[in-house]
């Protein structure tokens, strides 16, 4: 007989989802509604595993509940946006910036959630002033957010009109703000996506191992620079077996929004 101990089982936000316990001898379940996020489970299996699934035992009642309100999904959307800039871990701290190309063609990469503003609906990363971006947004200053993570499976489309700061004090503050290992990336002796004729780790000598001091990072700053992003559209998806949760938000040039569920 096999002691699997106590095990906590979260399930996103609605449903109990399904559970069995293989050839379980001994089981007790704490705690419940469909509203808590969590149970509790205690087992002894003569097999010693246990098996979970999500996809087949919803009740009626469990289906029918209300689900959060589109006020509610907002403000869990800027809160979780918030820890994910201080959370190096959260899925949202690095997500996919889309602009247009100087070609046309769409152009995509991966960033570090930098900033979050929910007053002002400010997105912030920092880049290296010599890459295309910055050339990118001058000509067209529209640029799309992707943030996926999956333990809640949600994602988050974003986008609305952005700025580029470089000389100013914004950007300053950025600056001050940005820690020494990530300084070292600026102090970078070629630009971002120049062809070399051979490989090269771009690192300023001597500190490939390291990080600069205060003084010698200040070598950077010519190269550094800060995105913004005021956002005007967030769309959020939520990914149930039971029915996904898709809703829209548009905040107008009088501070206005207009909010609506949409189709998933």
């Amino acid at each position: 007989m096999a002691d699997l101990g106590t095990a906590t089982i979260r399930w996103p936000h609605r449903g109990f989802g399904r559970m069995s316990l293989v050839d379980s001898t001994e089981w007790s379940i704490d705690g419940g509604g469909w509203r808590s996020g969590s149970v509790s489970v205690e087992c002894r299996s003569s097999s010693g595993r246990l098996e979970f699934g999500d996809d087949e035992g919803m009740t009626a009642d469990a289906r029918n509940q209300p689900v959060r309100t589109l006020d509610e999904q907002l403000a869990e959307t800027w809160d979780q946006l918030a820890r994910a800039v201080r959370d190096g871990k959260h899925e949202w701290h690095l997500p996919v910036v889309s602009t247009v190309g100087l070609d046309g063609s769409p152009e995509a990469r991966t960033v570090v959630l930098r900033g979050v503003d929910p007053v002002d609906r400010l997105l912030v990363f920092n880049t290296d002033r010599r890459s295309r971006k910055p050339n990118e947004l001058e000509v067209d200053g529209r640029m799309a957010w992707t943030f996926y993570e999956r333990r809640d499976r949600v994602q988050l489309r974003v986008s609305g009109p952005t700025t580029i700061h470089a000389d100013d004090e914004i950007a300053d503050r950025a600056w001050e703000a940005t820690a020494l290992s990530s300084r070292r990336c600026y102090m970078a002796p070629h630009a971002p996506t120049s062809r070399l004729e051979a490989w090269d780790p771009n690192l300023p000598e001597g500190l490939s191992a390291s990080s600069p001091d205060r003084a010698a990072s200040e070598l950077g700053r010519a190269n550094f620079m800060t995105v913004r992003t005021r956002i005007d559209r967030l769309e959020r998806l939520e990914l149930h077996h039971d029915g996904h949760l898709r809703a829209l938000w548009q905040w107008k040039d009088d501070g206005t929004v207009d909010v609506s569920w949409l189709a998933p």
